[in-house]
């Protein structure tokens, strides 16, 4: 037991100017001091045959209250008295750290093993966290103590290891926090390290490797961790990727995850998270339907309407997003309003713009009216317009009909006409659109046609009807 302990403490003392170093080159990559950040967090894992044994400390914390969340399977959880300020804010039940001066406090617990390591193991959520919290970076020691080898794989960068003949010690450090934990018997060498991507295996492309960590590099992502099998299994971690695949064909996944490490998304928001990555890089991404969307995204805003969405994407890391959120986004650069993600979701769908004006027609304001900005054109719904403004409406396969007291329109639906009152006027673009089964007609067509007034300001649209048939 003794020399155990010394050798630790020898591995410790170590690897103290690598973790003095770390904090250093954090501070510098961030651009921040650590009296910016938020809190930093430093583990201590040992790994023994029925348990894994956690020391975790809290750096830099501001003065407020901290509300402990631990894991589910944590067992004898305590405080860490390894000074006599290291438990100073933390409660009797350790549920919170409590408001203080002290910025450093440590707690312990374990994560029990229901069975032997065998082939592989995954922890998921297995470190305490601070709630509604994010460490700005991580510290990971892991010293395995059952001679069982292999590799772990935590998300973070691999600083280095020491192997003695009683135990297996490794370092890992990076931004964010430690989601999941991976351990696998079989190890694969590092074929690629970046700043922002890891990739072991036996081989790979380097090209698209360097591409891939740009990529990550220019989204801000955090560090992540592909390791490629031919013959190994296949799945996805928040930070870890296990495939089968070399990368040319895990593009997407790679840069999925990076984009899943930035915000924090609910169930059913693929697209929503395609369409992130594919701005902020400026590239598609994703599946047909995902890179379609962007597709048209890119060809209805501007160049500078494009880049400030990416400011402001940027600006809400750490935030929840989703489809509505992600609309509304749109929806401040474009000064329209849309759901376009939103209809996205479930199957193929147009971008349209919606004007955010309240709309009045005859002086009565309408709930839930929808006028389309759709390529530089406005767009009113003519049922319901037209219908408060002495017209009726009807239609087939071939034709629109809409009629008032003394005058009777005919548009045809398969070639660019109208007949008004039997006479036939030829068409050099359709003025109306069909969209979620309605028919939409240009703004100028209500004026010309119909004999409609539309007068806007900021706030408001009036539409007036002019002819005595009118309402």
């Amino acid at each position: 037991m003794k020399i155990v302990l010394r050798t630790v403490i020898l591995l410790l003392i170590i690897n103290f100017s690598l973790i003095y170093m770390h904090y250093s080159q954090m501070a510098d990559a961030n651009g921040k001091t650590e009296e910016e950040m938020t809190y930093l967090e430093e583990i201590e894992v040992i790994n023994r045959t029925d348990e894994l044994v956690v020391r975790h400390h809290f750096l830099n914390l501001n003065t407020n209250r901290h509300e402990i969340v631990w894991p589910d399977e944590s067992e004898d959880v305590g405080c860490l008295k390894e000074a006599d300020s290291s438990c100073s804010r933390i409660n009797e039940s350790v549920t919170a750290i409590l408001e203080g001066e002290q910025d450093r406090q440590s707690i312990t617990y374990k994560i029990p093993k229901s069975d032997p390591m065998a082939m592989n193991r995954i922890w998921r959520k297995p470190f305490v966290t601070l709630k509604n919290q994010t460490p700005e970076t991580t510290i990971l020691h892991i010293t395995d103590e059952t001679g069982i080898d292999g590799m772990w794989i935590s998300g973070l960068n691999f600083v280095g290891n020491k192997k003695t003949e009683t135990i297996d010690y490794s370092l890992y450090k990076g931004n964010g926090q430690v989601t999941n934990l991976y351990w696998q018997q079989k190890s694969l060498p590092f074929a690629y390290r970046g700043s922002n991507l890891s990739v072991l295996g036996e081989s790979i492309n380097e090209k698209v490797a360097t591409q891939l960590n740009d990529s990550l590099l220019e989204l801000n992502a955090d560090h992540i961790v592909v390791a490629v099998d031919p013959n190994g299994e296949s799945f996805q971690l928040d930070r870890i990727l296990l495939t089968q695949h070399d990368l040319p064909g895990i593009v997407s996944p790679v840069l999925d995850i990076g984009v899943r490490s930035l915000y924090f998304f609910p169930e059913g928001e693929q697209i929503t998270a395609d369409l992130i990555v594919s701005i902020l890089i400026d590239e598609p991404i994703g599946n047909s339907r995902s890179m379609e969307a962007f597709g048209m995204l890119r060809k209805s805003l501007t160049k500078g309407q494009l880049e400030a969405l990416k400011t402001n994407l940027i600006n809400l890391r750490g935030s929840n997003m989703d489809a509505a959120a992600l609309d509304n986004l749109v929806g401040e650069v474009s000064g329209l309003r849309t759901s376009f993600v939103q209809k996205n979701r479930e199957s193929s769908y147009p971008l349209l713009f919606e004007e955010k004006r309240i709309i009045y027609i005859n002086d009565k304001a309408q709930e839930g009216l929808r006028v389309i900005v759709l390529n530089n054109r406005t767009l009113y719904p003519a049922s319901e317009v037209l219908s408060q403004s002495g017209y009726t409406l009807s239609a087939n396969d071939k034709s629109i009909y809409i009629e008032n007291g003394t005058e009777k329109i005919r548009f045809s639906l398969r070639d660019p006409f109208y007949v008004l009152n039997e006479k036939r006027y030829t068409l050099r673009d359709s003025l109306f659109e069909l969209i979620d089964n309605e028919y939409y007609f240009e703004e100028d067509a209500l004026r010309r046609l119909f004999h409609l007034s539309v007068q806007k300001n900021h706030e408001a649209i009036y539409i007036t009807t002019l002819t005595e048939g009118g309402i």
